[in-house]
């Protein structure tokens, strides 16, 4: 069912919906480990799309820990919704990550993982929601997210990695996901 929601929405907005097919359990895993979920109060998912990851958060996630999804498909909003009550799913803009939050009246999170398709965004946008995420981020917390191995090559691609490096005085990179279609890496960047 995933994946077949997951190609149909990305035949109808590539540029939105950046993978044809979901991401892999190892991939998943990978994203969550690390950033310290099991101990956090909020957590953010940027571009949950069908909810791969999301069902990963949740595993760490302690009990009174709190997930807010962004989603700007309205069709995988629904989906989301039905697949995970307990979570907040908002049909909006990633950028507006720090509107959404103070209108919930959540703290400020200490891990944003996002799924968003960096590589086929604009640098004005990579720059707009970065700046979102970073203003909004806990001291000491992470933002993580993953791009596939072709993506490095891309200028779209190097243009989102130097913005990192510009943001975050910290950026790790984890081993290639070759258990992934396509295989993939995971970019753990943490706030200063």
């Amino acid at each position: 069912m995933r994946q077949s929601v997951l190609l149909q929405r990305f035949l109808r907005h590539p540029a939105q919906v950046g993978a044809l097919w979901p991401s892999s359990r190892a991939l998943c895993r990978t994203i969550v480990s690390e950033i310290g979920v099991e101990t956090a109060h909020q957590v953010v998912e940027l571009g949950p799309g069908t909810g791969v990851i999301t069902r990963e958060i949740l595993r760490l996630l302690p009990e009174k820990g709190r997930l807010l999804s962004i989603e700007l498909d309205e069709t995988l909003c629904m989906h989301l919704r039905k697949a995970f009550p307990q979570v907040d799913v908002c049909h909006d803009s990633a950028a507006r990550l720090g509107e959404l939050l103070k209108e919930r009246h959540l703290p400020p999170p200490e891990a944003v993982i996002s799924g968003l398709p960096w590589a086929v965004f604009p640098g004005s946008l990579q720059r707009e929601i970065l700046n979102a995420v970073l203003t909004n981020l806990t001291p000491g917390g992470y933002f993580v997210t993953f791009a596939y191995l072709q993506g490095l090559m891309l200028p779209a691609g190097l243009r989102f990695r130097r913005l990192l490096g510009e943001l975050f005085p910290e950026i790790s990179t984890s081993k290639v996901v070759w258990r992934n279609l396509p295989p993939a890496f995971v970019y753990r960047c943490r706030k200063g």
